[in-house]
């Protein structure tokens, strides 16, 4: 009878502390709610640098191919792997830089409109906390669609790790210092780790501002001088409504400038985008001692700028050079194009319509 009262106070010593450990126990997946910050705002406010990264996979080894006739094998080939890459985003007496493109200044409403986002990024519903499905979720070290990492000087605030999307502008994403795999409202297309994407698009936009004057000289000066004068395109400012026309005082005979051609080349002028910060000085290969394209703006308050257009030795782009920055650009092969066509003496220049004979009538008019 005792020896039945002992194992049955046993059994219940045992139910009750299986009891209590159910109830400690804490789900990684309900200890945090849906409007938890994925980040501490404070933490991410108080950033000045950021650094963005891409890392895809590394693939697996190509499979053994056989040798020609059948016979053994050619052995096993090296995957190409995808290119990782990097941008760094570091605030320098409140401007904000990139330290990688020569310390040429960064969009700084976008840095601060990702800053504001992530401040206020809220964690959503985890979906997985296990080691496998971080992988699967790629959200690991080895694998990731971005790795941000927050900072303010040598002190690391925060590391973030966004997966493949699980939705419209949503990412699998996870912090470094927790378990668990979140759906959050970022996607990874709005975490470019190109240059471009970051440099300050208005740096070139002052050249072309309010423009009285604009000069084109196709290739270089040396041929321009024997062959063909400089265009000066000077702008004339319509009334009543009227468009702008522009004209060009050294024109004589039976050639006038096309003032919608003009005002296109001005256009595409005024909204070029540069791709990325070359350095500050330049390469024999660049060639810019032989520039394809010269162009002199020169605005209301005769404020003048001058842009050189160069095509380098080896590669699919060009160099442009804007006299108001100590940098060189780089420009895609397409844009550098379109703005050398749209420059051309060919697109700026028409005939000149001949004057109507005495007692001619007007078209449409009997």
């Amino acid at each position: 009878m005792r020896r039945g009262m002992t194992t049955l106070v046993v059994i219940l010593v045992l139910q009750l502390a299986l009891a209590l450990l159910l109830f400690t126990r804490r789900d990684p997946l309900a200890g945090v709610t849906s409007d938890a910050l994925l980040l501490p705002s404070d933490a991410v406010k108080s950033a000045d640098r950021l650094v963005i990264e891409s890392k895809p996979a590394e693939p697996k080894p190509a499979e053994p191919k056989p040798a020609a006739g059948g016979a053994g094998a050619e052995g096993v080939g090296a995957a190409t792997t995808p290119a990782s890459t990097r941008i760094e985003l570091t605030k320098k007496n409140d401007v904000w830089v990139l330290p990688g493109s020569f310390d040429a200044p960064a969009e700084g409403s976008k840095v601060s409109a990702l800053l504001d986002r992530l401040a206020t990024l809220k964690r959503g519903l985890p979906i997985a906390t296990s080691e496998a499905a971080q992988r699967r979720f790629k959200v690991v070290d080895s694998d990731f669609e971005r790795r941000l990492v927050l900072s303010a000087g040598d002190k690391t605030l925060g590391t973030v790790y966004f997966g493949a999307s699980p939705g419209l502008r949503k990412s699998d994403a996870r912090t470094a210092a927790d378990r668990a795999v979140y759906a959050v409202d970022l996607p990874t297309y709005e975490l470019p780790t190109d240059a471009g994407a970051w440099l300050n698009a208005d740096l070139l936009r002052g050249d072309t501002d309010k423009l009285a004057e604009l000069d084109v000289a196709n290739g270089t000066a040396a041929l321009a001088a024997r062959a063909q004068k400089p265009l000066q395109l000077v702008r004339k400012k319509g009334a009543d409504k009227q468009p702008d026309t522009w004209t060009d005082p050294a024109l004589t005979g039976d050639q006038r400038l096309d003032s919608a051609h003009v005002e296109t080349l001005v256009e595409q002028v005024g909204q070029l985008h540069v791709d990325a910060v070359l350095g500050t000085a330049a390469a024999p290969d660049w060639q810019q001692e032989h520039p394809l394209l010269t162009l002199t703006f020169k605005n209301e308050q005769a404020h003048s700028a001058e842009w050189t257009l160069s095509k380098p030795a080896s590669g699919d782009y060009y160099i442009l050079k804007s006299s108001s920055q100590p940098w060189f650009f780089s420009l895609s092969a397409t844009l550098g194009k379109q703005l050398l066509e749209a420059a051309g003496r060919d697109a700026l220049l028409v005939a000149a319509k001949p004057p109507a004979p005495p007692g001619a009538k007007a078209p449409g008019k009997s």
